[in-house]
């Protein structure tokens, strides 16, 4: 029997020309599925398709490949955030919702939710890598969130409350409901969709923010349960 005249190249070898960015990609899936210690560079390398060699490259370690990753994986997505609401100019209700549903797209995506539950349950054993990803993401997602609501609050759109409270509160319901609809939603009798979930996220926040008058009259329009006696 005659033997193939060409036999599958390993991936490293037919990619060893590879961009800093699909190391990125590579590292984000790494990380997410083995976690941080867990994680090595040749298996980065392998997912990628080139060399470990390829990857010192461009990066000298394991924690400046994940603080590049991060960076490029996730704080371009806070950058486009931060633009998104400098950019808006209608009502704050409006601009709270708009952010809800990009917020949701970025916490809910694999890689992300994966590495979100790598940050809470892993990165206190590496504080300079926790300091960096809550400097990079965490506190600027805050502060994003912290000034939507000052706006409808000094525009009278919302009641008088804790910004920075209201924002951590938004930012951790969010955080771990797309952990929940990622690693639960098949063990949970009382399934959502990713519509569900965040319909309900947006329409429970902002009844707790929304002024007085308006509030008031949205919850009459709703309906009341009739008093009895």
């Amino acid at each position: 029997m005659q033997a193939r005249s060409s036999r599958q190249a390993p991936r490293w070898q037919r990619r060893s020309d590879a961009r800093p960015g699909e190391l990125l990609d590579a590292a984000l899936e790494v990380f997410g599925e083995r976690g941080f210690a867990r994680a090595r560079l040749d298996e980065v390398a392998e997912r990628a398709g080139v060399s470990k060699g390829t990857v010192y490259l461009y990066f000298d370690s394991k924690d400046a490949l994940f603080r590049e990753m991060v960076r490029a994986k996730v704080g371009s997505t806070v950058t486009a955030g931060e633009h998104f609401v400098r950019e808006f100019q209608g009502p704050t209700r409006e601009l709270l919702v708009g952010f809800i549903h990009r917020y949701w797209e970025v916490v809910r995506e694999a890689g992300n939710v994966r590495l979100v539950r790598l940050v809470l349950s892993e990165l206190h054993n590496f504080p300079e890598l926790l300091q960096f990803y809550l400097t990079e993401v965490a506190v600027r997602v805050r502060r994003v969130i912290t000034a939507i609501v000052e706006r409808g609050v000094e525009r009278g759109e919302f009641r008088s409350v804790s910004p920075v409270l209201a924002a951590r509160a938004l930012q951790v319901l969010c955080v771990h409901l797309a952990q929940s609809q990622q690693y639960l939603r098949g063990y949970d009798d009382d399934q959502l969709t990713d519509e569900q979930v965040v319909a309900g996220i947006a329409d429970l926040y902002l009844n707790g923010l929304i002024a007085g008058a308006e509030r008031a009259s949205r919850v009459g329009r709703r309906g009341s349960r009739p008093r009895h006696g």
